[in-house]
């Protein structure tokens, strides 16, 4: 049997401008492929690498032939992967497809369309496509639970509706096929220490997950949800052997939260400095556990951690309250603090409400002066598809698709301010981050192609940001 997995193009013009600062592999793709075993035979689509998206996969069904094709993705990916799934059913009408991803677990019974996807599968897609490949090998019928949902089936609807699956150990435990992907593609944007000569701004860049699941309740995300406040974790030693194993410099942690278990990374990294790895780490932190553990950033610091994503998302009482975010504007301000006097270099992020006038603006452009020197990211809050509240707000919308809308730029509920305004201060925002990057502020020696590569991405960015508006009802402008 022969297995295509997908991972589709953007759409949307800031997630193209994305992929210049940030491409990472495709991780998802890479584990699913991990579970497929010989004499089946498995290859990886990546269509974010295609300047042509649409003819690569054309091309790439033809010439594979596949049986098997698996789609997988973020909900703005949904509209793209029914295009994809229309192509392959035109041309290979006997294979079959399945639908992946978060989309796919969050709202499956947005999913279905009989005529393009056979199967949508909630939740781990390793464990799923074990049991999808038996069903296929014995020539029965397509398996059928509340995971793995035949589009066909009268079941659906009542399967679909269910929560989604408990967390599976196979998605994390699984080694991800990197060999069938070219990871020399696959970078991050770094900015190295203050006045060191960079070799470049995009180092080559591979992942790894340590864990799977966040305990937290922030509203705005859909971990939890999708999770069901589960919080699975590797053996330490078998994720020190990946790292070691890898040939990239960067590592990038795309656990949900990597540092929630203090005494598990502080194994981590002496096992990493015992074997005398040398790496440089990207990860994703809260602010409450950094303040509650500063040692372990310092001895993390030592093993070789260089940046560190952190949510602050506001430095305002009131906003972190209503994100639920269970953490105070002190605790933001002291793990500011700890990181930079290790100098770790920070990526704040801050969140706007669509209920923002010109002083709560104001308000985030002091916290963009506090907080530098930090690589900046705004998103503006919308509700998570597949929640509570993403239900509760489904008559506010002001889109017609607020899935397709869902990439944190785009807001799908109505403004205070009109949408040009609101666009316009949004924009305001991110040209004051960008004036406070680490490698500008510290005065790196940055190689003057990825400088311009900066520069120009940055304002055709920033473009594209203050004309969002037009994609709105001009009602709203």
């Amino acid at each position: 049997m022969k297995i295509l997995l997908v991972r589709p193009h953007p759409l949307l013009s800031t997630s193209q401008w994305l992929q210049t600062m940030i491409l990472l592999e495709p991780y998802a793709q890479e584990l699913i492929a991990g579970a497929v075993q010989s004499p089946h035979d498995v290859r990886i689509c990546d269509l974010a690498l295609e300047k042509d998206s649409l003819e690569a996969f054309k091309l790439s069904l033809s010439e594979y032939q596949p049986d098997l094709i698996g789609f997988g993705g973020f909900s703005s990916q949904f509209k793209v992967n029914r295009e994809l799934a229309a192509i392959a059913k035109k041309i290979l009408p006997h294979s079959v497809t399945c639908l992946g991803g978060i989309h796919a677990s969050s709202l499956p019974q947005g999913c279905k369309y009989p005529d393009l996807f056979d199967l949508v599968v909630r939740g781990d897609g390793v464990s799923a496509m074990k049991v999808i490949i038996k069903a296929l090998e014995s020539g029965g019928p397509l398996p059928e639970s509340d995971w793995i949902l035949p589009t066909a089936s009268p079941n659906f609807d009542r399967l679909a509706a269910k929560a989604p699956p408990a967390l599976n150990l196979d998605g994390i435990i699984t080694r991800p096929r990197r060999d069938l992907v070219d990871m020399s593609k696959y970078f991050c944007i770094c900015y190295g220490e203050p006045r060191q000569r960079m070799k470049t701004l995009f180092p080559q860049t591979a992942c790894v997950r340590t864990s799977v699941g966040c305990p937290n309740r922030c509203s705005f995300c859909v971990v939890h949800f999708l999770a069901r406040g589960e919080y699975l974790q590797r053996d330490i030693e078998d994720v020190a052997q990946e790292i070691k194993s890898l040939p990239q410099e960067y590592i990038y942690f795309v656990d949900d939260e990597t540092f929630i278990n203090a005494e598990r990374m502080k194994k981590l990294a002496e096992r990493l400095l015992a074997l005398g790895v040398k790496k440089k780490y990207i990860s994703w932190a809260r602010s409450d556990t950094i303040c509650r553990h500063p040692e372990l950033f310092t001895l993390w610091k030592q093993a070789g951690l260089e940046f560190v994503y952190i949510g602050f998302e506001s430095l305002e009482d009131k906003n972190l309250n209503a994100y639920n975010k269970n953490a105070t504007p002190s605790q933001n301000r002291r793990a500011r603090q700890i990181l930079r006097d290790l100098k770790i270099n920070i990526h704040s992020a801050l969140m706007v409400n669509p209920n923002f006038g010109k002083e709560d603006f104001e308000t985030v452009q002091r916290a963009i002066r506090e907080l530098g020197p930090a690589e900046f990211a705004f998103t503006v809050y919308s509700p998570p598809p597949g929640t509570k509240a993403f239900e509760e707000s489904r008559d506010k919308f002001i889109c017609p698709d607020p899935c397709f809308f869902y990439d944190c730029l785009h807001t799908i509920l109505p403004t205070r301010l009109p949408l040009k305004k609101f666009y316009q201060y949004f924009t305001i925002l991110y040209g004051l981050g960008a004036a406070r990057i680490p490698a500008k502020v510290h005065k790196a020696k940055v190689p003057l192609g990825d400088s311009a590569r900066f520069f120009f991405q940055g304002v055709k960015f920033s473009y594209n940001l203050y004309h969002l508006y037009k994609k709105y009802d001009p009602k709203y402008w």
